[in-house]
């Protein structure tokens, strides 16, 4: 059966059954065979118009033989079950651990201290004018009451006083000693935290709830469509939501938050840390001079995020499965929040565990073409663009290369919120990106049935009729499911692996994987992110180390590379300690002593391994033949990806969108090569010196080598260039805008200048149009445009000679010219972001520089001597 590797979000709003109709079509159009229904902004999520509207998408679903995917909840992220747990169950409330202090300075005899009072919140002149949220169900418990000495700041002693038993009635009373004390109430409650209404995703029945309001709600209506025409279902940024901002710096022990809590982690914590680890609780939020908050704060993240897998992510897909569908999605991942609480899920790979692809989001400017430097800005904060850029997609392939269950699929929610600018042009450059590194499932963001233009997270790819590059759009999704085709069903061939950083950010700092990774991936060195439990549970993952190589689902790695951080997890060295013949470097530094299964401790048996600093790490692991592609000089702009079938595969693309690309490469793998141009859908023969190669990508071009290849392979059309006309001059413009109707605009142009020059707010199709006298001759003759804005289609004499959606934008017209007098039309469209801008939403015009509008520059048509 055909993989559906493209699957748009598709907007639910209860629009008319002629506009669902409608929107089908045009997605069918588009060269696509799925869609994911959105329900946020419906009105009747999992109600009589819900299924109205759902019984339209699948009529004409199956009409076109296309598959469905439905999101999980009313709206994003995740996890309000549509409202029924206040409604039906609210004894599954969310609970958390939380504590509050009162300080004192003694020796003070007799202290008392309200230990009720400390469990409440406080309302301060901060809260005025805020929303007062309540709980769904009030319940608190007191854990302990302890006392520590400030040492200094915030640093407490390392011991503690228990006072628990000192509490009578609600009040403490003690004798404080001398020095400045901190008395902590460490607590359950249900009135701490953010979103009460939610479920608590780390319990088991609370969970149910999500399921019981959504699955089983969908199976009830469409039983005989699930693994028919229903494929599944996705979630959309679930996580622990104890925070209710996306700051990104919900890191335990640096943020005074309320923290995730059920009865289950309540046993576990006690069974990893003993019967008196309540009395430790402060050390979750705060240091103390011995380092014993490193050990409770591992603990603890260790046993929650071990809880979102077992009673979120495992149940949902094992229902999921149980039910003939599929279990897919994405948690929020952005500035390494992926190891980490508030919107986060404490540990990547886990929060996958159930899902039967791996899941990523790329929205929102996150990952800029040709800009992997620069902060990103925006409403929820300044995002790292060095993530984005070089660990996003890494951690999300490496889950699905290491998890026998999710088959190497790797989906990337895409383009969403990118604004009304991004056009096909940049798009393409994102797919290529993303594909390099592992993606081969998009879920383009989105198509949308409200009027045009629609606020909601634009860009929208058909906009009711009014987007002009709508039939390009179809073009780029038949491209990217080339390329999806292409790197699904076999394995990706890594050279090396970065131990992921979760235990080593939850005990105190370490260095972030994708800083290795952005070496690596520079130098053309592909790699994997694995995480400890790979070192654990070695019968399902596979690991072992063969030959000094270590193996991870039938993928060996030549080294590990265990990125800088004061712990390292007890998986990671009892794995090392038994297989001494891992080649194994630590970046900047070792650790300082290992963290699990008991306290801290010292790990001398480290020293053996080398230190090598992350400016020299490439250069370290080519001398030891850690690599894949050898270039004769370093090119930071390649990126490169060694996949494998029945023959191995080579993907390479140029970041650049100003450089291009001439290196020679030499690859590993013997054999004759072909030259796969998945925009063109052609195979060429390549030249080759063994296996040598000149590689030359322009901007924006990407090119497939394949070993060995099965396809009849064409001579790749070259030739002598013999003239160059220049053609310029003398061009009949004729506007076609969107949103209008009837005959174009027509301009006369003796020079050509963007159409943005004088006619600022102009979106649509602008259709350029020349009488050329030619010869054909025994000559190929190129049509070669300056500057396109940005999607070009060529029609000479009625015939159409190719479409461009990036650049380059040459484009070989030898077989629609003839002798004597030749009409050609260039027809070019730009994005919806000027007319867009003309008629503000909400948020008002797109603040942005624009690209200028329609061709302009030299245009020359190039006659080269013919093959």
């Amino acid at each position: 059966m055909q993989e559906n590797n493209i699957f748009p979000f598709l907007w639910m709003r209860g629009e008319s059954e002629e506009v669902i109709r409608t929107e089908m079509e045009k997605i069918s159009e588009s060269n696509i065979r799925a869609v994911c229904l959105e329900a946020r902004p419906h009105p009747d999520f999992a109600g009589e118009g819900w299924w109205h509207d759902v019984d339209i998408v699948l009529d004409e679903a199956k009409k076109r033989g296309m598959k469905i995917w439905i999101l999980d909840d009313a709206h994003f992220p995740t996890g309000q079950a549509n409202g029924l747990l206040p409604e039906k169950y609210p004894e599954r409330a969310r609970r958390y651990l939380y504590t509050q202090f009162v300080e004192t300075t003694g020796p003070l005899p007799s202290a008392q201290v309200d230990v009720e009072l400390l469990t409440k919140k406080q309302f301060t002149w901060m809260d005025f004018g805020k929303p007062q949220v309540k709980p769904v169900l009030d319940e608190k418990r007191v854990f302990s009451v302890t006392a520590y000495r400030v040492i200094e700041g915030d640093v407490l002693s390392e011991e503690g006083t228990d006072l628990t038993g000192k509490v009578k009635d609600g009040i403490l009373t003690w004798d404080v000693p001398e020095g400045t004390w901190r008395i902590f109430v460490n607590f359950m409650t249900t009135d701490f935290g953010a979103r009460p209404e939610y479920i608590n995703y780390i319990d088991e029945d609370s969970v149910r709830v999500l399921i019981e309001s959504v699955y089983e709600a969908h199976y009830k209506h469409y039983k005989d469509e699930f693994g028919k025409t229903i494929l599944g279902f996705f979630s959309d940024e679930p996580g622990f939501y104890n925070t209710d901002d996306l700051k990104m710096d919900d890191k335990i022990g640096e943020k005074m938050m309320p923290l995730p809590w059920c009865g289950e982690l309540e046993k576990k914590m006690e069974t990893v840390c003993g019967a008196g680890w309540k009395q430790k609780i402060p050390y979750l939020w705060y240091k103390d001079e011995g380092g014993k908050c490193a050990a409770l704060r591992f603990h603890y993240m260790d046993c929650v995020s071990r809880l979102y897998e077992k009673n979120f992510s495992r149940q949902i897909g094992e229902w999921c499965r149980s039910h003939g569908v599929q279990y897919i999605g994405h948690v929020i991942e952005d500035n390494g929040q992926h190891t980490r609480l508030g919107c986060g899920t404490g540990h990547y790979f886990r929060a996958m565990a159930g899902q039967d692809m791996a899941g990523i989001d790329n929205i929102g400017n996150q990952i800029v073409p040709g800009n992997p430097d620069s902060t990103r800005h925006n409403p929820s904060g300044a995002g790292n663009p060095q993530f984005f850029h070089f660990g996003l997609a890494k951690l999300g392939a490496s889950e699905a290369w290491i998890d026998p269950k999710k088959k190497g699929r790797l989906m990337c929610e895409n383009f969403g919120a990118y604004g009304w600018g991004l056009g096909i042009k940049n798009m393409k450059w994102l797919v290529d990106y993303l594909v390099a590194q592992g993606v081969n499932r998009f879920v383009p963001h989105a198509f949308s049935m409200a009027d045009y233009p629609d606020d909601d997270c634009p860009p929208h790819y058909y906009a009711r009729g009014n987007n002009p590059q709508f039939p390009f759009f179809g073009e780029l999704m038949k491209y990217t499911d080339r390329l999806c085709s292409i790197f699904s069903g076999g394995q990706n061939v890594p050279q090396a692996a970065v131990l992921y950083e979760a235990e080593g950010d939850w005990a105190g700092k370490a260095m972030r994987s994708y800083v290795p990774g952005r070496e690596l991936q520079e130098h053309q060195i592909d790699y994997e992110i694995l995480p400890a439990d790979v070192f654990e549970d070695i019968e399902y993952y596979g690991t072992c180390v063969e030959d000094g190589n270590l193996v991870v689902n039938g993928r060996g790695m030549k080294v590990l590379i265990i990125p800088e951080m004061e712990y390292l997890s007890e998986k990671v060295f009892r794995f090392l300690s038994a297989n001494p013949d891992l080649t194994t470097v630590f970046i900047n530094s070792r650790p300082k002593a290992v963290i699990g299964a008991g306290e801290v401790r010292e790990i001398e048996l480290l020293e053996r391994y080398p230190v090598i600093r992350l400016e020299e790490l490439a250069g370290w692991l080519k001398q030891k033949g850690v690599s894949d592609v050898t270039l004769e000089k370093e090119c930071r702009n390649l990126v490169s990806y060694h996949y494998k079938k029945e023959q191995d595969i080579y993907f390479f693309f140029n970041t650049s969108l100003s450089d291009e690309i001439r290196e020679r490469i030499t690859l590993p793998v013997a054999g004759t090569y072909g030259e796969y141009r998945a925009l063109e859908d052609t195979w060429y023969e390549v030249p080759q010196n063994g296996n040598s190669f000149m590689l030359e990508l322009k901007p924006y071009e990407s090119l497939i080598l394949v070993a060995d290849p099965e396809h009849e392979l064409r001579k790749k059309p070259g030739g002598d260039i013999v003239e160059e006309t220049d053609i310029s001059d003398g061009w009949e413009l004729t506007l076609y805008e969107t949103g209008k109707s009837g005959e174009g605009e027509k301009e006369e142009l003796d020079r050509l200048i963007p159409v943005s020059e004088w006619h600022r707010d102009f979106s649509g199709v602008m259709e350029y149009r020349k009488q050329v006298s030619l010869k054909k001759e025994n000559s190929r003759i190129i049509l070669e445009p300056q500057y396109i804005y940005e999607c070009m289609e060529v029609i000479v004499n009625g015939e159409k000679a190719g479409k461009k959606i990036c650049p380059p934008y040459a484009a070989d017209i030898t077989d629609a010219v003839k002798d004597g007098e030749n009409e050609i039309v260039i027809r070019v469209v730009n994005t919806l972001i000027r007319n867009v801008n003309t008629k503000p939403g909400i948020f008002g015009p797109e603040r942005a520089v624009l690209e200028p509008s329609g061709m302009f520059g030299h245009i020359l048509l190039i006659r080269k001597a013919g093959d």
